[in-house]
């Protein structure tokens, strides 16, 4: 499934006046930036499947929204005089067949509060959503005072239900729903928590605890600027312990937000841009933090490179999706925009973007410094609030807004999803330098490299790489014990492409100045890979009229295209009917030559490849009958010579020999001595899988075009007497099939380690001569020969085609 981002609507809209001058109570509440709104996402116990919202407004109040309808459930207005700590919660329950809405709310300031209780106080609302309008108007609040200073809440609905309440310095309380004290944990010594996250352990992959039973993981700094992870657990009997405590190599005072998923995926983003990803894995209450990717560097966002100080708002959010997939929500430095992108951190990859504008409401700011906020709802929602970074500074009155954004996700992160999107991300990555990417001396001969081609000069570009690597060859020979690999295997895969980039030049025309002996070095190393060179490798090689390196590209690179091999082959077709037939035996040993037909369809035909790719690529570049023809006059001469070609019903003793594990196995490539130039001429199973594609691809064509019946109706000539030679010799499966499972069960037991004697029998094992041995390698091949071959609308069965490969 892709990943899409849908655009965003408003959920609610609240005015943010300008507040009235701080009292003593309102100066010892602590309030928090980017406070003036919150929201937090609730499920509930029936009704709404997408659960409730509950929006806390400063200044106004509380309010608790249906995410599926849009409609308000409850609202609480408090009124300018009451405050709040952190963002309100709510919890439903069934009670019987009445549905009770429990709205909580941690009060910083309020008229009916004392002075040493501000910050400190819970208020909680419960109203009966079963009954009329007029009935949950008259029901009252309760209050209580918890011990220490509240800075977050959280709601878990759980059998009972109950609240966790945290304090700054790390201090957790449980809380009933009838707000009574269950246990207090006292916070770590000299720390202070940056951002909290809670998960039940039944859907929590890296936490190991009893079943029911909630954890808290707790992103805390000291005053050294260090930063920890505390992972807390409280029970089903709302019993409160530390599990442990693990050290992250991030500079707590460079965090600018952070998110942790419920299979422990920890990312952290800081203020120079860097956004670190860590693995949390809790066993045996041990706590265990592990980088689990490369950092990415984050470029063209706001907040990059702005100390807390400079910018007042928290311009950038981010919210964990599920595995290693995070939103993340920030303002663009210019144009100035709002951008939400979903990232898989595993994979470094981009998977989905969206841009919006910034509301009328918070435009007009002289400084567009602004809070963002991200908050998961249901499954495929997510809430972004933005507001105002603090009322104080406004001289006119705002309004913040908390919007849902729809998503589209995949249900965890994979590589299926992740492949082909590496260039998605680069407008907001920050693309390494070459010193940073592949170390200061491949950094400097690739300089060398590209001004030397900038100039005209290939020959100036191929001595300043040899030059390197002779350096880099004797640097390793002067040194035995520092095990460092030979500069052939050390050539990275950002270095060899752009290397490749920089000699290729597909960008410039044709004829431009090409260092063909740095390729083709490159392409014997192994070390080249289709995927470095936009618009493809062939046809950037074909472009310099290079046949000598892509013939080398067949054999020394294994991920070329189907389409791209079966494009060269298509123009090696139409040179070939243009200029009769009639090219030079020698014609590869020429550069800019193109090669015969019959060698470069070799190198086609031997080539690995998935049958439906190459269908589609024959079907694609030899649709033309002429072309087609062509190919197919020279898989008759090969189906034509291999049919002369002796059968041999016994190997010779010279292509039996034992292989890693001491068992006796045909030799690999043992027909050359018997076929003579078997190099010009693939082996008949690889002609007939090449030969039923290409007739499946283009039979159409070929039966409308009259020249080609001739050659079709040589193939099928060639291939009868094969199919009645296939139903001679087919009586044999049956009693030859024990000498097949024979010698399959000895190459496994060879692989497998199992000596002789572990099966019984005389002496532990059969006992054969060299003879029989082969004999029994051969019937084998006989046994188990299988091959299907369609012709167009006829199908043949062609079994036993092995009798002669």
């Amino acid at each position: 499934m892709d990943a899409s981002i849908g655009e965003p609507f408003l959920l609610a809209s609240y005015a943010v006046a300008q507040r009235l001058k701080k009292s003593k109570a309102t100066a010892k509440a602590p309030q928090r930036a980017g406070a003036s709104v919150s929201a937090t996402h609730g499920k509930i116990a029936s009704g709404s499947s997408d659960g409730y919202v509950t929006v806390t407004a400063q200044g106004d109040g509380v309010h608790v929204l249906d995410l599926s309808t849009l409609h308000p459930v409850a609202s609480h207005t408090l009124g300018p005089s009451t405050s709040f700590s952190c963002a309100s919660v709510s919890l439903s329950v069934l009670e019987g067949d009445q549905n009770i809405c429990a709205t909580y709310a941690a009060i910083a300031s309020a008229a009916d509060v004392t002075l040493d209780d501000c910050g400190r106080t819970l208020w909680v609302w419960r109203e009966n959503l079963s009954s009329a309008i007029g009935d949950r108007a008259s029901q009252k609040k309760k209050a209580a005072v918890m011990p220490h200073p509240i800075s977050e809440i959280y709601a878990c609905n759980g059998v009972p239900p109950r609240l966790l309440v945290l304090s700054p310095a790390g201090d957790l309380t449980v809380v009933d729903a009838d707000l009574k004290i269950r246990s207090t944990l006292p916070p770590s010594p000299s720390s202070a928590v940056l951002q909290s996250f809670v998960f039940h352990r039944d859907s929590s992959c890296f936490l190991s605890g009893p079943p029911g039973s909630t954890a808290v993981v707790l992103l805390e700094h000291s005053q050294e600027a260090e930063t920890s992870i505390r992972i807390l657990d409280i029970s089903t009997d709302d019993e409160a312990r530390e599990v442990g405590s693990a050290r992250i190599p991030v500079k707590s005072d460079q965090i600018a937000c952070a998110s942790c998923s419920a299979s422990g995926y920890l990312s952290i983003l800081t203020r120079d841009g860097f956004w670190n990803s860590f693995q949390i894995d809790s066993k045996a209450d041990a706590i265990n933090v592990y980088s689990a990717a490369q950092p990415l560097r984050l470029k063209a966002l706001s907040f990059i490179g702005k100390s807390a100080e400079a910018s007042p708002g928290s311009e950038t959010a981010t919210v964990a999706l599920n595995t290693s997939l995070v939103l993340l929500a920030a303002i663009t430095s210019s144009p100035r925009n709002i951008v939400l992108l979903v990232w898989d951190l595993q994979y470094s990859v981009l998977l989905a973007s969206h841009i919006l504008a910034v509301p009328a409401p918070l435009a007009h700011l002289p400084t567009l410094a602004m809070t963002l906020r991200l908050v998961a709802a249901a499954a495929p929602q997510a809430l972004l609030i933005l507001a105002p970074p603090s009322a104080d500074a406004q001289k006119s009155t705002t309004r913040a807004s908390v919007l849902v954004v729809p998503l589209a996700l995949p249900r965890a992160s994979t590589i299926s999803n992740a492949m082909g999107r590496a260039g998605a991300g680069a407008p907001w990555l920050v693309q390494p330098s070459a010193a940073d990417a592949f170390g200061p001396a491949r950094a400097k001969v690739l300089a060398a490299v590209q001004a030397a081609l900038a100039a005209g000069q290939p020959d100036a570009a191929e001595a300043a790489f040899f030059a390197w690597e002779k350096s880099a060859g004797e640097d390793k020979d002067g040194d035995d014990e520092s095990g460092e690999e030979a500069p052939q295997a050390a050539l990275g895969h950002s270095f060899v492409r752009e290397l490749l980039v920089a000699a290729l030049q597909p960008a410039r025309p044709a004829g431009a100045s090409y260092p063909a002996v740095l390729v083709r070095s490159l392409l014997e190393r192994r070390v080249v890979s289709a995927g470095m060179v936009d618009g493809g490798l062939l046809a950037a090689l074909k472009l310099r009229d290079d046949w000598s390196a892509i013939e080398l590209c067949t054999t020394h690179v294994a991920d070329l295209a189907e389409s791209d091999l079966m494009s060269i082959l298509q123009f090696v077709a139409a040179h070939d009917r243009m200029t009769g037939g009639a090219a030079a035996a020698d014609a590869m040993e020429v550069d800019t030559a193109v090669p015969a037909l019959p060698a470069f369809l070799s190198a086609c035909v031997r080539y690995p490849g998935a049958p439906a790719a190459r269908r589609s690529a024959l079907h694609t570049h030899l649709g033309q009958a002429e072309d087609a023809v062509a190919v197919l006059e020279v898989l008759d001469a090969w189906l034509a010579r291999l049919r002369g070609a002796e059968v041999l019903a016994l190997p010779p003793k010279r292509s039996v020999g034992k292989d890693a594990h001491g068992v006796c196995v045909l030799k690999a490539g043992w027909r050359k001595d018997e076929l003579g130039a078997a190099d010009a001429c693939p082996p008949l199973g690889q002609v007939l899988v090449f030969l039923q594609t290409l007739l499946d691809a283009a039979f159409l064509a070929l039966l409308q075009h009259a020249p080609a019946h001739g050659v079709l109706r040589r193939v099928l000539a060639r291939i009868e007497p094969e199919i009645r030679l296939t139903e001679q010799v087919e009586m044999l499966r049956g009693p030859l099939e024990v000498f097949a499972r024979a010698q399959a069960k000895a190459v496994r037991e060879g692989r497998e380690g199992k000596k002789e004697g572990a099966t019984g029998g005389s002496g532990g094992a059969w006992r054969m001569s060299a003879a029989q041995w082969r004999l029994n390698i051969k019937l084998s091949r006989i046994a188990n020969g299988a091959t299907t071959f369609d012709m167009g609308p006829q199908r043949l069965g062609f079994r036993g085609a092995s009798l002669i490969s």
